[in-house]
């Protein structure tokens, strides 16, 4: 693939996983704390919420294959999946590698929900926040788009959803809503 294409394919992908996985981590807020009461339905959320996550974890893949096939800075797939092995941007290249592992552990928890003790999947489902914060560090140190406006509004929105989970944390409006079974 062409260096500049890989470029753009690689920052593009990059920016838009960042977003969805905002957006699915608020939606699965939104689940858990009522704050939409029933409408819509709680069955409808958790499917937006399913298919918001599987739509980062996409667009994740194609940000990771995109670094893989680009020609300028030549990631290894070691250096793409082990955190530290890489010489380019270390630390920043590091806390992208941590963040797909934890992006792997919080969707196959959702997936396999149903199959697993309710409290170890909530554990690991509360790992999303983490994530959140670990995408935003990676994609400050690294990213080269920092002051593009759609970037700075990504990054308000995500600054204003960390607010939310703390105000709800405060608040105590926290109720855990019974989620109806749901195919997709």
């Amino acid at each position: 693939m062409p260096g500049a294409l890989t470029w753009y394919v690689t920052r593009a992908s990059g920016l838009v996983a960042w977003a969805l996985l905002a957006i699915a981590a608020l939606w699965g807020l939104l689940l858990v704390s009522r704050v939409l009461e029933r409408r819509p339905s709680p069955a409808w959320l958790l499917d937006l919420h399913k298919h918001l996550s599987a739509l980062t974890v996409a667009l994740t893949a194609v940000h990771i294959g995109a670094l893989w096939l680009d020609d300028f800075v030549e990631f290894s797939a070691t250096e793409i999946l082990i955190p530290l092995t890489s010489d380019h941007q270390a630390t920043a290249v590091s806390l992208g590698v941590v963040a797909l592992w934890v992006l792997a552990v919080v969707e196959i928890s959702g997936r396999l929900r149903s199959r697993m003790p309710l409290r170890v999947w909530r554990s690991l489902h509360l790992l999303s926040a983490p994530l959140v914060i670990l995408v935003t560090l990676h994609g400050v140190m690294i990213g080269t788009d920092l002051g593009h406006p759609v970037v700075v509004v990504a990054g308000l929105i995500i600054a204003a959803e960390v607010i939310l989970v703390l105000a709800l944390r405060i608040s105590g409006g926290r109720r855990p809503v019974p989620l109806a079974s749901t195919t997709g």
